[in-house]
């Protein structure tokens, strides 16, 4: 039997499609978050009423076990990752990548991806493009635009 994949929202979604996701118990019991995520929220939020309530949110996912903060180990395959991307360096099945100057702004999102993966999820974005270059480097790694899933 196969395993059900879940959600795992990254900040983009989250912002855009705040609303939806509020007004659907079903959908917020069946997603997942990355602790970046809320940082970039917290970080980012001007607005008081949002950050309390992405605050309710983390506790809510922290105390259900669906909140993934990453490790040390995380972080440092994640820093790998980004210094493959930034010179350009071979994988294993899709052969030597173009260099990516703007690799270092990626870290976030590297770390979102890299939890999706750990966790069996599946990232739903509104940067599809910023998630794809990761994918000559994680194999099994899924996206999701945030227009497709919410329409």
């Amino acid at each position: 039997m196969a395993k059900t994949k879940f959600p795992l929202f990254d900040t983009g979604a989250i912002i855009q499609y705040r609303r939806e996701i509020q007004s659907s118990k079903n959908l917020i019991s069946k997603m997942r978050l990355s602790m970046v995520v809320f940082y970039e929220l917290t970080a980012t939020t001007i607005d008081q009423s949002h950050l309390k309530l992405y605050e309710n949110w983390r506790i809510l996912f922290n105390q259900q076990g669906l909140l993934f903060t990453p490790t040390m180990l995380d972080w440092n395959e994640t820093a790998k990752l980004i210094r493959r991307l930034r010179f350009g360096q071979k994988t294993a099945s899709h052969g030597k990548t173009p260099k990516l100057n703007h690799a270092h702004e990626l870290q976030n999102d590297a770390l979102i991806a890299r939890t999706s993966r750990l966790h069996d999820c599946y990232i739903v974005t509104t940067d599809v493009d910023d998630f794809s270059h990761f994918l000559p480097f994680m194999k099994k790694l899924e996206i999701v635009s945030a227009d497709d899933f919410f329409n």
